[in-house]
């Protein structure tokens, strides 16, 4: 899973996107989801930016 934020001009239309595609969950006060549908934002040309985790871990699996 990656951290994005979605541009506010653009919010609405990513976020549909998004919840039709599956599940995603907001991590912050400002407004940064953990996604993983990151193939399909780019696939339809959507913007977003991918962010750092609040924690300043990187998002993905641990393989420790």
């Amino acid at each position: 899973m990656q951290a994005i934020r979605i541009p506010e001009e653009h919010w609405g239309k990513v976020w549909r996107t998004l919840v039709a595609a599956g599940p995603l969950t907001c991590i912050g006060p400002p407004p940064v989801y953990l996604v993983s549908q990151l193939r399909l934002l780019r696939r339809k040309k959507l913007p977003f930016e991918i962010v750092p985790l609040p924690d300043g871990r990187k998002a993905g699996r641990n393989h420790a």
